[in-house]
């Protein structure tokens, strides 16, 4: 009975049985992190090339082909299918509006510049989809 009683309180190899609970959840944890790091890089990186397109049109800029490959080009570490579009709406007040109609008192419309980028990434724990838009308001 005395050596199950000093075997039960014998603390030598506690550390490492504990260690080796704690270890895969502090893994674990770590590969999350490094998940959840990469998809927010991602979504930086993509919002970063749209704003880059919408500063081409706050610089005066009206081409939206020259817009989408600024950005297009702006967008750093971009997968392999990614797209960049723009659609421009045009609105008289809160109504969308064809943008060669005039508004109420011979006014033209605003008009708006909707950039949207988009791709996906296969290598992506979480989220492997990823999409932005960003709108300018360009007259």
């Amino acid at each position: 009975m005395r050596k199950l009683i000093n075997f039960w309180r014998d603390q030598r190899g506690a550390a490492i049985v504990e260690m080796a609970f704690i270890a895969p959840i502090i893994g674990g944890m770590a590969a999350v992190s490094f998940a959840a790091w990469d998809v927010a890089s991602r979504q930086q990186d993509m919002r970063a090339a749209l704003e880059v397109g919408a500063e081409y049109y706050m610089n005066g800029g009206a081409s939206d082909d020259i817009a989408k490959t600024t950005a297009t080009q702006a967008w750093r570490n971009a997968p392999d299918d990614a797209l960049v579009t723009s659609e421009r709406i045009c609105r008289c007040g809160t109504t969308v509006t064809i943008c060669t109609n005039m508004c109420t008192g011979n006014v033209p419309p605003s008009v708006y510049v909707r950039m949207t980028a988009s791709g996906t990434s296969p290598e992506a724990m979480f989220t492997p989809h990823q999409s932005a838009e960003r709108i300018v308001r360009v007259r």
